[in-house]
């Protein structure tokens, strides 16, 4: 045999390892989009266990395969598991730093954590790559809210709402209705709000700050019916309770009142407000041994809360135990020195056991430090006749 016959014989030879490796190369590609799409499917049937195990095995099979990372990070955002998200949408990134859709999974992530500012300079990216569907403007409108800026947050908001987030249209009212909320705009809120219930009736905190605006208008029946429907549908939220409890105690229904204050405290016996709340229920009951031992728990709780001393002052007053009260309006004032209500109620006081001059001193302190046109006309009135 000749050297060209060898030569040939071992160029074929190579050739044959180059197809075979070829082959074997493509099928472990294949095999590994094969479990990619597993993990889709699973993904999409709300198995997310499942769905991790395939994306991981596709990961195994290809380290550069970014988007089983992608998947993979949002599978763990579905589990709670949001620093491992992170971890993936960062591989992702970093093996395809022109992908916007991972840059938005992550800003999703970081809001779990609590990290807003990381959050929005994620959004920011995924929309300076060309990322401009709603969702991505709703990630960031939640980032602003969490960072107390809210007319970043509504105007993001909008533009989500403006863009349609698909599924999250919903969100993207509550959230916007909640923001109005916290602006003190009600009306807004109670739009919005009204808006995301009847795209998606069960979110139980739509109806939940749907009750606190109505509470906020004293509209009360209707925030009672709010607090209900949202405690059908979120029963161990302890909020809930309070704020249903308020409205009830406005509208003079005490033993209701009492009973959500009940449940309040059983799902949070260290409640230092609710505690302050019973006792207010109790006092207006007579029933100044139980209002009592409500405002002594709640000062046990919160030695440092001048409103816990304030509202003891008040049941140690009706009680007719005038000493102890005016230690507890002055321990009130010495927490919070610009107290309108601990000086006002500290200047009645004096003025019923006729000590003239120490009344006008709190109630033109009163004139002083209130905000509340109300309690400040009352001081003006009662200083005009002394």
């Amino acid at each position: 045999m000749t050297q060209r016959y060898f030569s040939n014989l071992i160029s074929f030879i190579f050739l044959i390892m180059i197809l075979v490796q070829s082959y074997i190369s493509m099928a472990i590609v294949q095999e590994a989009e094969d479990y990619y799409h597993v993990g889709l499917i699973y993904y999409y049937r709300g198995d997310y266990d499942l769905a991790i195990e395939a994306f991981t095995k596709a990961i195994q099979l290809k380290p550069d395969y970014w988007e089983a990372y992608d998947g993979r990070g949002v599978a763990y955002i579905s589990k709670g598991k949001f620093q491992e998200a992170i971890n993936d949408f960062s591989k992702s990134i970093q093996l395809n730093p022109h992908s916007p859709k991972a840059y938005a999974n992550r800003g999703f992530a970081y809001i779990h954590l609590d990290k807003p500012d990381d959050a929005i300079s994620d959004f920011n990216q995924a929309i300076k790559l060309g990322m401009n569907d709603g969702r991505v403007y709703l990630g960031r409108g939640i980032a602003y809210t969490l960072k107390k800026e809210y007319q970043k947050a509504i105007t993001d908001l909008n533009e989500a709402i403006k863009r349609d987030p698909g599924p999250y249209i919903a969100d993207a009212y509550n959230i916007r209705g909640t923001v109005y909320f916290i602006l003190k705009d009600f009306d807004k809120a109670i739009d919005d709000l009204t808006k995301a219930i009847k795209i998606d009736p069960n979110i139980p905190s739509a109806y939940h700050n749907l009750g606190k605006a109505y509470l906020e208008k004293k509209q009360y029946k209707q925030a009672i019916a709010n607090f209900t429907k949202a405690i059908q549908l979120k029963p161990n939220d302890y909020k809930i309770y309070y704020d249903r409890g308020i409205a009830y105690l406005n509208i003079s229904d005490y033993d209701k009142t009492l009973d959500d204050f009940n449940q309040v405290i059983k799902f949070k016996p260290d409640d230092a407000d609710t505690y302050i709340a019973r006792s207010r229920v109790y006092l207006e009951k007579n029933d100044f041994e139980r209002a009592l031992a409500d405002a002594n728990k709640a000062i046990e709780l919160a030695p440092n809360e001048s409103s816990s001393y304030l509202n003891r002052g008040v049941i140690y007053e009706k009680k007719g135990n005038y000493k102890q009260a005016i230690f507890d309006y002055t321990k009130a004032i010495e927490l919070k020195s610009d107290f309108d209500k601990a000086y006002f109620n500290r200047g009645m006081l004096y003025l019923k056991l006729g000590e003239k001059e120490k009344a006008k001193s709190d109630l033109k302190k009163v004139l002083e430090v209130s905000k509340d046109p109300d309690l400040k006309a009352s001081a003006e009135e009662i200083l005009r006749k002394l």
